[in-house]
C-alpha cells in the first residue's frame, strides 16, 4: 500500500542545509521516502566536524555489546548521562531517546552505509563499554571511525539518485512562506544561498533541515561566543572554521528558539604544536588515548587526575593542577599536562 500511494504522488523537495553526519544521514532517509533532496554545504568537501571525530558512538543495548557480553541498557545509559550533564539542565526527554534509540543509530550505521563499528571501548563518564568504534587494521593501526563514516556515508548519498549536492554554497537566509515574516510562527518555504562564484540563488522546498554545527570555532567581535561564553574567547578549539554559527544565526533572525547556548565543552586534551603553540586551532587528543590506558602527568611526572572521570572534571583539574605551557621566545600560554 505504501509503495502505491507514494508513486501516485510528486516528490517532495528537501533541503538539507549542512554536509556533516546528520546532514547526510538526513539526507539519505529523506530519500529513501521519496523525497528529491539538495544538500548544501559551504565548505568544498563534506564532512564538517564529523569526519575529524576520533573516539567512535555511544550506544547502548547493541547486537556488538551483546556479541561481546557487555550488561548495558538504557537505565545505565541514562543514569550516566544525567551525572555527565552537571548543574542539573538534562533535558528527560532527549536522555531518554538517546539512551532508548542509540542503538537503531549504530545499526542503521552498520546496516546502511556498512560501517564496522564492532569494537567497543569504555570512556569518560560511562560505567560500561559502550563507545562503538572502527577496529584497527590487521597491523594495529587505529582506524579514525569519523572519517570512514564520513566516507560510507558520502559513497551511499552519491549512490542515490534524488540527492543532490552544492559544495561551497553559502546559506545567507531562510525563505519566509508568502506573507509571513520574521517572528511570526512561520513557515520556511525554501533558503537564499550564494554560490561560489557569489551569485545568489533562491531556492524553494518543501522543508529546509538544519545541520550546520556549532559556533566553537568563532571568537570574533559579536560573535555567538562572545554572546554567550565569552569568559572562553581565546581559549583554543579543536573545531574547524567552518563551526562559526551561521546556521543558528540565520534560524534565529527568523524566529527559531535557541537552547542551551552557553553549553559549550572543553575537552580535556589536544595535541599543541611546538613550532606553533599559540595557534587558535589545535588537532584533538581523542577520548580513546585515555580510554585506552592513557594517563595525564604533570611537569614534575606526577599523575594528578582519574583519566576517565568527566571531561569538565579533567579540564578544570588541568587548569588548576598544571604550570603554564612557556614557548621558546618566552611566551606564556594555558596550562597543560603530559599524555603517556
Amino acid at each position: 500500500h505504501r509503495e502505491d500511494r507514494m508513486s501516485r504522488h510528486e516528490p517532495a523537495h528537501v533541503i538539507v542545509v549542512g554536509g556533516g553526519l546528520a546532514g547526510l544521514s538526513a539526507a539519505i532517509e529523506a530519500a529513501r521516502a521519496r523525497a528529491k533532496v539538495t544538500i548544501i554545504e559551504k565548505e568544498p568537501d563534506l564532512g564538517g566536524n564529523s569526519a575529524k571525530a576520533t573516539s567512535g558512538i555511544n550506544a547502548c543495548g547493541t547486537r556488538v555489546q551483546k556479541a561481546s557480553g557487555v550488561d548495558d541498557d538504557a537505565r545505565f545509559f541514562e543514569r550516566d548521562t544525567h551525572v555527565s550533564a552537571k548543574g542539573g539542565t538534562s533535558d528527560m526527554a532527549c536522555v531518554a531517546m538517546l539512551s532508548s534509540k542509540g542503538a537503531e543509530g549504530i545499526h542503521w550505521l552498520m546496516d546502511e552505509l556498512g560501517v564496522p563499528l564492532t569494537a567497543l571501548s569504555q570512556l569518560g563518564g560511562h560505567a560500561r563499554k559502550r563507545t562503538h568504534r572502527v577496529p584497527p587494521r590487521d597491523d594495529g593501526t587505529p582506524v579514525p571511525v569519523g572519517y570512514t563514516i564520513m566516507a560510507m556515508a558520502r559513497a551511499a548519498a552519491a549512490g542515490i539518485e534524488g540527492i543532490e549536492v552544492k559544495t561551497s554554497c553559502t546559506l545567507r537566509r531562510l525563505l519566509p512562506a508568502d506573507g509571513l515574516g520574521p517572528g511570526s510562527g512561520m513557515e520556511v518555504a525554501g533558503i537564499e544561498y550564494q554560490d561560489e562564484a557569489g551569485a545568489v540563488h533562491e531556492l524553494r522546498s518543501d522543508a529546509v533541515v538544519i545541520t550546520t554545527g556549532g559556533f566553537g570555532f568563532d571568537a570574533s567581535v559579536g560573535s555567538l561566543m562572545e554572546q554567550y561564553r565569552p569568559d572562553l574567547l581565546g581559549v583554543p578549539t579543536t573545531n574547524g572554521s567552518f563551526a562559526d554559527g551561521s546556521g543558528i544565526k540565520v534560524g534565529k533572525e527568523l524566529g527559531a528558539n535557541l537552547v542551551d547556548m552557553d553549553k559549550v565543552q572543553l575537552h580535556p586534551t589536544a595535541f599543541i604544536d611546538p613550532k606553533d603553540p599559540g595557534n587558535h586551532t589545535k588537532y584533538l587528543g581523542p577520548e580513546a588515548l585515555r580510554g585506552s590506558g592513557g594517563i595525564l602527568l604533570d611537569q614534575k611526572g606526577n599523575r594528578f587526575i582519574n583519566e576517565l572521570d568527566l571531561r569538565s572534571v579533567v579540564s578544570n583539574k588541568i587548569l588548576e593542577h598544571c604550570d603554564p605551557y612557556v614557548g621558546p621566545d618566552g611566551t606564556t600560554y594555558r596550562p597543560w599536562s603530559w599524555c603517556v
